[in-house]
Parts: C-alpha cells; sequence; structure tokens
C-alpha cells in the first residue's frame, strides 16, 4: 500500500508530511535492494505506489534530484562497501569487479527500472534511470578503484581478463555519444587496452 500519514496541521504541512513518509519507504526499499540485491514482487508494488505519491505532492525536478543524491549515493557507497570486502577476501580487483557489475546488471538496475518505470521526470533532457545508475556505477564505485593499474599489471603478466568486466567496460563505453566527461574517456581509454579492434571516440591521444 502507498505509505501515508494523517495530517493535523496546514494543507501545506500535509503535502510535505506525504511526500516525507513516501520518500522515507522509497530510500529504505531502494537500500534494501543494493544490499540484498533483490527485492519480493510485493515490496516492488508498494515502492511504486509510494514513488506515485511522491511524485504527486512533490515539484517536478525533486525526484530527479533526489534520485540522483540519495538514492544512488547511498546504493553506490553499499556496492562500493561490497566490493572492498571481495577484494580483501580475493587480492582480485578484476575478478570481484566484473562479478559485483554482473550482480548489479542482473539484479538491481532492472529492478529500478520497474520500480521507476513511470517517473517522467527523469526522461527530461536525454536522462533515463539506466543512464543515470550507470553514471553513478561509473563514477563512484569503478573509478573508485585501481582497476587501470590492475588491467596495465594483467596485460603485462599475459593474464586473460574477465569477460564479464570486458562487458562493464564496453557498455559503460557506449555512453561517449553523450558523455565527453573526462571520466568516459577514462573509461574508454581502458576499452582501446582490452579489445581489439576498438575506436577510441576520443582518439588515441
Amino acid at each position: 500500500a502507498v505509505v501515508s500519514t494523517q495530517s493535523t496541521g496546514t494543507q501545506q504541512d500535509s503535502i510535505y508530511s506525504v511526500k516525507d513518509c513516501n520518500w522515507n519507504f522509497i530510500t529504505k526499499k531502494v537500500a534494501q535492494l543494493f544490499k540484498e540485491r533483490k527485492l519480493k514482487d510485493l515490496q516492488l508494488r508498494q515502492v511504486s505506489q509510494a514513488l506515485m505519491s511522491f511524485v504527486g505532492h512533490a515539484n517536478d525536478n525533486t525526484f530527479s534530484l533526489e534520485y540522483k543524491r540519495t538514492l544512488m549515493k547511498d546504493g553506490m557507497r553499499s556496492l562500493r562497501e561490497s566490493l572492498n570486502e571481495e577484494i580483501q577476501r580475493t587480492g582480485d580487483l578484476l575478478t570481484a569487479l566484473g562479478e559485483l557489475w554482473s550482480e548489479f546488471m542482473r539484479e538491481i538496475v532492472p529492478n529500478l527500472q520497474l520500480m521507476f518505470a513511470n517517473i517522467k521526470n527523469l526522461k527530461a533532457k536525454g536522462d533515463s534511470v539506466e543512464r543515470i545508475t550507470l553514471e553513478h556505477f561509473r563514477d563512484e564505485v569503478v573509478l573508485q578503484t585501481e582497476i587501470e593499474v590492475a588491467l596495465i599489471r594483467a596485460k603485462s603478466e599475459d593474464q586473460e581478463i574477465p569477460k564479464n568486466l570486458i562487458q562493464m567496460l564496453l557498455i559503460l563505453g557506449n555512453m561517449a555519444n553523450t558523455d565527453k566527461s573526462d571520466n568516459q574517456r577514462r573509461i574508454c581509454d581502458m576499452c582501446a587496452q582490452v579489445v581489439y579492434p576498438y575506436l577510441n571516440p576520443f582518439g588515441s591521444g
């Protein structure tokens, strides 16, 4: 059911009460998805209902901003912690990151898309749930590791690069069509290291 509150104050107080209560519920469930990797069907429906109520009481930009500022920041922090634990356990960054990517794309991204499928705000200026989520994964997980050093070491030692890691770099690399940031350049440069031939949209420099 939609998370709601009883109003005892003004109409404006009631609006913010409903909005905040629903947002707290959404935040909690998205954090659960990032930690546990799955939500039950009932929980997904509850999140969708809470979202409709939240968006109905929020201005046009609130959800898009909060998705990036709160949900993604907290979610990626959880993924970094999980990744660091696996690296400490195995000592293998590339394998750990590739496995995290596979799980992220299999469990987290599809569920986020289901949750937020009806949110029109994220589609403004070419945004989408998937694209925003991938950008945050790139910036706050992948590029917070020593992946570039690990790739150079693996190449010098003639080690095989995990296939799921190559897939990760290529999918993230595709964002270069509309993203010319330094972070995107770094991803494309890594694609050029693991895929032959690869036409780097930033050039060979």
